[in-house]
């Protein structure tokens, strides 16, 4: 039989957004373990503190080092994350392993305007019109197909943002946001989003609307308990999206995106792939289909459509 622990503690970043996830996980584990106690242990994460670029101070590891380092230590058991804010397999260099993957939401970007603002659509704004984000991705993207637009780098948690948004505060003050459609929703916010934007125009992050669940490698006693929290249909998804962006080496300022999607559940994945310049002037898309028990083969198949592209010439140095 295996052992179940009395307390099982959950290491958390301490934003608003943050928190209401891990509640989530929490709750999940109650219900399927009512025997053992959960508690959240929230932090500050270095990327929560940070407001200029990523790439300033490590790239995406800053918004799981203060949860690696708890894992590490026994602190915690298990943390949650947004696994599009995980950092590549190739660059993480903790001892940490995905037990659980949720399910996955809307993994759509959306476009928020100032409360009280009538409805509009990207297309619909007005030139010049100051759009806030930070995401390489989006920014390329929107660079591309709104270049009347001005894209304004905003960071932050999202709550903040929101209020910077409808405050009008800063030298440029913003006429809209792009945020994630997930994260609006799990802080009871989606009535904000005034367009859920179409793939096709945004192509959306590698991970996104997914919630992952680690814990320190060769724990048993914490992956049995998540393995009751596992979607393993999500967690093929995901384990092709990151295996090709470790092969990419992609980091913080890479502008790419990978998005997996069963074509005939759960036989077939299609994976649809982007890498664009930062500028917006260039791009790679390519996309594959092939069988749900080959994922290797779907990762290597779509690396080399796009070496088959020099994808190099997009990707930072």
């Amino acid at each position: 039989m295996t052992y179940i622990p009395p307390r099982l503690v959950i290491g958390t970043r301490d934003s608003d957004l943050a928190m209401v996830q891990a509640a989530h996980v929490a709750d999940l584990l109650k219900r399927a373990f009512p025997q053992v106690t959960v508690d959240l242990a929230p932090m500050k994460a270095a990327g929560d503190l940070h407001q200029g670029p990523l790439s300033q101070i490590g790239g995406k590891a800053v918004w799981v080092r203060e949860l690696d380092r708890a894992l590490a230590t026994a602190r915690v058991d298990v943390t949650v994350s947004c696994a599009k804010d995980l950092p590549g397999p190739h660059e993480r260099g903790t001892d940490t392993t995905i037990g659980a993957v949720l399910p996955r939401e809307d993994a759509r970007d959306a476009l928020v305007l100032p409360a009280g603002r009538p409805p509009t659509t990207l297309d619909d704004l007005p030139p010049v019109s100051v759009i806030g984000t930070s995401a390489p991705r989006r920014i390329a993207q929107l660079r591309a197909s709104y270049p009347r637009l001005t894209i304004q780098p905003v960071r932050g948690n999202l709550l903040p943002r929101l209020a910077r948004l409808d405050a009008g505060e800063g030298d440029k003050p913003l006429d809209a946001l792009v945020v994630s459609y997930a994260g609006l929703c799990r802080v009871s916010k989606a009535d904000r989003a005034t367009q859920l934007i179409p793939t096709s125009v945004l192509a959306p992050a590698t991970g996104a609307g997914t919630l992952v669940v680690e814990h320190r490698s060769g724990d048993s006693v914490a992956a049995h308990l998540l393995t009751a929290l596992n979607d393993p249909a999500t967690a093929r998804l995901l384990a092709v999206e990151r295996g090709i962006l470790a092969q990419l080496k992609g980091n913080c300022q890479t502008a790419c995106s990978v998005n997996a999607h069963y074509v005939d559940k759960p036989d077939r994945i299609r994976v649809d792939a982007a890498v664009f310049h930062p500028s917006g002037d260039d791009a790679i898309q390519v996309a594959a289909t092939g069988p749900a028990d080959d994922l290797g083969g779907l990762v290597e198949n779509i690396t080399q459509l796009l070496h088959g592209q020099e994808v190099e010439r997009l990707l930072p140095r």
